[in-house]
């Protein structure tokens, strides 16, 4: 069973030893990101602001700053998240409905609403504003009626205004104004930390996210009727907020650090107008790190998108045996994939599979599966021992363009669609099919010798 709230997952942390308590006073300009920052570099703890410059709130941060994290929040190994993963997904547990929760403690409504008594982080120096980026945001498509739940980026615009960047979200929007419409929408930070890894997860549309977390935490997850719209909010969360995206406005969003590690600048986003804000009693906020890899956003992403492409790998490739999406690879830019090949081209076949239905996927190495993947020098290794570039490499053309590709010919600009004018990498450093290959060198008794650095 996972943990029923945040709180659970932090005093885990605490016992075990993965979470410090930071009892200085602490400025949310930059200096909660900075902590962050480091415990992220230096693969650290988990953090908890116990003095927040302006603030009644305390602040946890980087709770996903490294892959140990991750795994600690599913109560797994780093080894068999991607496993444990797959098999929440492919037993969705539908939500609970009860009448109350420990989120609507403390309520604020109308005049009463102001986002400036959340600490909410500035996080980069050329950020426009602080940015709410850990918070899952629940919609209704105003045609079917289907819940989405998704994690999103909300820019800090006004006492009761966020942006927001959402493909998802404008998608539902764009229906609500068709209909002269806006779209209600509920935000909600500190949650189960199973919740915010459903999130990330590339569900089909119309797939409720919330039945994948119930298969993650193994139980129900328990949801109550929000203030101010006919949505559902995740009972236990920290702080929810409450709004609607406002019919036919859009606003200057941006620049905000992303993923790739580079600002993507300003253009024109859809509105929030909050409407209600609800909480805990001395509720915790949830700050999470993005930008240079690797933080939260790309550990995140990481366990998700592993989880994902390997579900997809094994149905159509025998071979297949693992795959990791390095955080060097910003997301998903770069992927290897562990194999036993079972024919001679089946490596290229996963190569080109994955380069030309996977667009944010840019260079695909491949390796035979006596190699750990989650080590790059290794990786590099079999490459250049196992591979001929005349042979081996592979460049695809006219591919779907990477969103916040900084090197695409639209760089960090977001688009209206996607433009077909992209390529792909892909290295096949697995042996040659079907011919003698030189013997690896070995020591005997290698595993009679204690590990001298505890694995995780």
């Amino acid at each position: 069973m996972a943990f029923k709230d945040l709180r659970q997952f932090l005093n885990y942390l605490g016992e075990s030893g993965n979470l410090i308590r930071v009892e200085k006073e602490v400025d949310p300009r930059y200096e909660i990101a900075a902590y962050i920052r480091k415990t992220s570099d230096q693969q650290g703890p988990a953090l908890l602001f116990e003095r927040v410059k302006s603030s009644d709130m305390q602040v946890a941060g980087g709770i996903f700053a490294n892959l140990r994290l991750a795994a600690l929040s599913l109560e797994c190994k780093t080894d068999d998240l991607t496993t444990r993963i797959i098999q929440g997904v492919q037993s969705p547990i539908p939500p609970r409905l009860v009448e109350s929760g420990p989120c609507k403690e403390i309520k604020y409504q109308g005049e009463e609403v102001d986002l400036g008594k959340l600490p909410i982080p500035l996080y980069s120096e050329k950020d426009s504003a602080p940015y709410i980026t850990l918070g899952v945001a629940i919609s209704k498509d105003p045609e079917t009626g289907a819940r989405n739940m998704g994690l999103y980026r909300h820019e800090l615009k006004g006492k009761n205004r966020l942006g927001v960047s959402s493909q998802q979200l404008a998608r539902q929007l764009a229906k609500a104004e068709a209909e002269g419409k806006g779209l209600p929408v509920a935000i909600a930070l500190g949650v189960d930390p199973a919740l915010i890894i459903a999130a990330t997860w590339k569900a089909p549309y119309g797939v409720d996210e919330i039945t994948i977390a119930g298969g993650l935490r193994g139980a129900p997850v328990e949801l109550v009727k929000a203030e101010t719209s006919d949505l559902e909010i995740p009972a236990t969360a920290e702080i929810v907020i409450e709004g609607v995206l406002l019919p036919n406005i859009r606003e200057m969003e941006g620049p905000f650090g992303e993923y790739p590690g580079y600002y993507n600048p300003a253009i024109l986003k859809p509105v929030i107008e909050v409407t209600a804000i609800t909480h805990r009693r001395n509720p915790i906020y949830l700050a999470g790190l993005t930008g240079m890899p690797t933080t939260d956003n790309h550990i995140l992403k990481q366990v998700a998108l592993e989880a994902l492409y390997m579900w997809e790998l094994k149905q159509k490739f025998p071979g297949v045996r693992a795959i990791h999406l390095p955080a060097a690879g910003a997301q998903a830019l770069l992927a290897v994939v562990a194999m036993r090949p079972t024919s001679k081209f089946e490596a290229r076949n996963v190569i080109s599979y994955l380069l030309g239905n996977r667009p944010g996927v840019k260079c695909v190495i491949t390796v035979d599966d006596d190699i750990n993947i989650r080590d790059i020098e290794k990786v590099i290794w079999a490459v250049m021992t196992r591979s001929q570039p005349a042979e081996d490499v592979i460049v695809l053309t006219n591919l779907i363009e990477i969103a916040l590709d900084p090197s695409g010919p639209r760089g960090m600009i977001e688009g209206s669609g996607p433009d077909v004018n992209a390529s792909g990498l892909g290295i096949d450093g697995t042996r040659p099919y079907g011919r003698p290959f030189p013997e690896v060198v070995s020591i005997p008794g290698i595993k009679d010798i204690p590990d001298f650095v505890k694995p995780s």
